[in-house]
């Protein structure tokens, strides 16, 4: 009969191997997808989730309720700047005038830009 060491370990593993493959993926995904936008989406978020897996994997290979608190913040703190990060990047490059893919047909933030004339018809102001 396996021990719960045994689980918690095998488990951590697990933990560890979904974050390694999620992180893989996303950098796959730096040279597969059309613009910054769909790049800054993927890394933002699975960066944060693969971080966040091989964080709790480690936990659970080694617990303690020192580990625990530790481990709780890292995972907080990533999911949170992740998120925080990559939206900031792809705003940079909206406000710089990054063109989306052809696949992207809407631009709902357009109506939003302060810096384009009434006369321009949706082109920047120079």
């Amino acid at each position: 009969m396996m021990e719960l060491y045994d689980l918690m370990h095998g488990a951590g593993l697990l933990f560890i191997f979904l974050g390694i493959v999620t992180i893989i993926v996303a950098g796959i995904g730096l040279f597969r997808l059309p613009d910054l936008y769909l790049r800054a989406s993927a890394v933002g978020t699975s960066a944060g989730l693969g971080v966040a897996s091989i964080v709790i994997g480690a936990l659970l290979m080694d617990f303690s309720g020192l580990n625990l608190i530790k481990a709780a913040v890292a995972v907080i703190a990533q999911l949170l700047t992740s998120a925080v990060g990559s939206m900031a990047i792809a705003r940079s490059g909206y406000l710089n005038n990054s063109m989306p893919a052809e696949i992207t047909h809407t631009d709902d933030l357009l109506k939003t830009r302060r810096d384009l004339d009434a006369d321009s018809h949706g082109e920047p102001s120079r």
